[in-house]
């Protein structure tokens, strides 16, 4: 058989794209909190976050853990905990070995307030700085096992508290990255500037239609990266229909993407997989 020209072959793996990646949408995050620590978390997180329990369930992420709790803080947020006596493929976590480039943002009216305040209640956080689209952040760590969140402030907002915001994800080229995102994810570009390290792109909101999610790929040193790295804190992703959910596991996988295996119920119920970008960052993603 004659060898494609590299013209065929890029028309054939465009087209490859097109046809696989299914409409990814945000969905709030997971928080994998150890078992001993969940109602210490719950707390934490309803005093210094202003989250409210609206669902709290004695059931198991996946069926090979032996316990599991799952609570409910709003804003797609649970809580996860599992005892479980093997490595599952998506309910894992690193704590305290490696820092994550993946930023779950929350927005406040005042940063300054917000700041003080988790400080004087002995949070730990870092100090107020410019962020890559020149707004001003901060990260906090929450609860005793230290899973980060990042805080920036916006002035328009009319509530008090903290918001559901974007996510800042750290890669090494930024032009490389942010097509990678629109090939392999389906993430739509808003904005792009090289010159300042910075891409604001965005995905659709589920149970919002209409509504978009804010991303933004920031370019850092290559000395920042660890490889892979498993953060407690996994903003999730979700895609609507079961069979493109698994066709797209398969597509990330022919196309050489580190990708891990299915982790909650394959058969039937909630089903979940995450796979890695080229530098390392986690993308989670799930399904009914």
């Amino acid at each position: 058989m004659q060898k494609a020209t590299a013209k065929q072959e890029n028309a054939s793996y465009e087209i490859r794209i097109d046809q696989v990646v299914p409409a990814i949408l945000y969905d709030g995050a997971d928080i994998d909190v150890l078992w001993d620590g969940h109602e210490e978390a719950i707390r934490w997180y309803e005093d210094h976050m202003g989250w409210q329990v609206e669902q709290k369930e004695n059931w198991k992420p996946d069926p090979r853990a032996l316990h599991g709790k799952m609570t409910h803080m709003g804003n797609g947020v649970w809580l996860e905990s599992v005892i479980t006596d093997e490595r599952l493929p998506y309910h894992y976590a690193e704590r305290g070995t490696v820092n994550s480039s993946v930023r779950w943002c929350w927005k406040t009216q005042d940063i300054q307030h917000a700041h003080s305040k988790l400080r004087q209640n002995g949070i730990r956080t870092s100090e107020i700085s410019n962020g890559p689209d020149g707004e001003l952040y901060f990260d906090l760590w929450c609860t005793s096992e230290g899973a980060r969140l990042t805080v920036h402030e916006d002035r328009t907002l009319l509530a008090s508290g903290f918001h559901d915001s974007l996510i800042r994800i750290g890669v090494r080229n930024l032009e490389a990255a942010v097509e990678w995102y629109r090939r392999f994810v389906g993430m739509s570009t808003q904005v792009v500037h090289l010159d300042k390290g910075y891409a604001l792109l965005q995905l659709g909101v589920n149970h919002k239609p209409g509504k978009t999610h804010t991303w933004i790929l920031e370019q850092l040193s290559p000395d920042y990266f660890q490889g892979n790295v498993n953060s407690p804190i996994r903003p999730r992703c979700y895609i609507q229909n079961r069979d493109a959910f698994f066709a797209y596991h398969r597509f990330l996988r022919e196309n050489g993407i580190q990708t891990g295996d299915f982790g909650g119920f394959v058969q039937r119920g909630y089903v979940k997989f995450h796979f890695y970008d080229p530098d390392g960052n986690r993308f989670n993603v799930g399904c009914f």
